[in-house]
């Protein structure tokens, strides 16, 4: 039996979306942009580390032991193979730290990229996995996106391939999928739509950072925002695609997370947030290929 003319053509354009090489400029963009908010993170996190990582910390003892899964690396598990060299668990978190950090600038900087990669996704699962009850949307995502990156080349200088493609695929298509299923959990409720869960995120104490109370006088600012919230994470997986609309998408989304940044105080995640939309969609990966002009022998000028 002959194959239809449109499955011949169906299948030509899904291995072309998948696997036609790309340029590494977006993943590149990402895993530079990435390293640089986790430097950051560790950064401001340099006095507290131990608040959160040791066991006579914020959370100690049993209450540590509960909250965290058993079956996942965190720095407890060091500790008897250390003991008998007499390192404290202090020591212990300092080194895991430190080697985090080294790891994290080798990453950054696209120095052995691959093996940097790997040990910045390990050790950074090994410190969420210490910390678990601390762990929130930027440990999550900025996890994620590592995992992803270990798997295609990140440099800038690399040559354009098919993994490369497949790769950015993955993670776009992941992108999609979070914020579409964002998009309706949000929708689900009324305070979106109505406007109350901005008006009262934006006052409450732990997350203000200016003086909002006036949107009560002016509902319909945080009521148009949250539409336009919904209107941008549930569109998302459809309008971030076509060339026509893709650059309002992005747009949009940097600035809603860039809002994020500016009136909830959630700095590191509406970063990591603008880069993963930014690097992903909102530069090309393809490749350009330069050809010379064939010389013309007859040419006498």
């Amino acid at each position: 039996m002959k194959t239809p003319v449109w499955s011949k053509t169906l299948k030509s354009k899904a291995l072309d979306f998948f696997l036609e090489p790309a340029a590494t400029t977006p993943l590149a963009a990402l895993r530079t942009g990435l390293g640089l908010c986790l430097l950051v993170q560790a950064y401001f996190l340099r006095f507290s580390a131990f608040d959160f990582l040791s066991s006579t910390g914020f959370i100690q003892g049993d209450l540590a032991r509960l909250l965290n899964n058993p079956v996942l690396p965190q720095i407890s598990w060091l500790l008897p193979f250390l003991a008998p060299l007499h390192i404290s668990e202090h020591t212990c978190i300092l080194l895991v730290s430190s080697f985090y950090v080294l790891s994290l600038l080798a990453f950054t900087l696209n120095y052995k990229t691959r093996l940097a990669t790997f040990l910045v996704w390990f050790l950074h699962w090994v410190l969420i996995n210490t910390a678990n009850s601390s762990a929130y949307g930027v440990d999550q995502y900025a996890h994620i996106f590592l995992f992803y990156l270990m798997w295609a080349p990140s440099g800038w200088a690399d040559s354009p391939s098919s993994a490369t493609r497949l790769v950015l695929r993955v993670m776009q298509l992941h992108l999609c999928i979070s914020y579409l299923a964002s998009g309706f959990d949000k929708a689900h409720g009324i305070q979106w739509w109505n406007g109350e869960l901005l008006w009262r995120a934006m006052n409450l104490p732990v997350y203000r950072q200016f003086d909002m109370s006036w949107l009560v006088h002016w509902p319909v600012v945080s009521l148009l925002a949250g539409w336009m919230t919904l209107i941008l994470e549930i569109g998302y997986c459809v309008f971030i695609w076509p060339k026509q609309t893709r650059k309002f998408w992005v747009m949009g989304m940097i600035g809603l997370h860039l809002g994020i940044v500016f009136f909830l105080g959630l700095h590191l995640f509406g970063i990591v947030m603008v880069i993963l939309t930014a690097t992903l969609f909102g530069l090309s990966p393809e490749h350009k290929v330069f050809k010379l002009a064939p010389l013309n022998i007859d040419d006498k000028s």
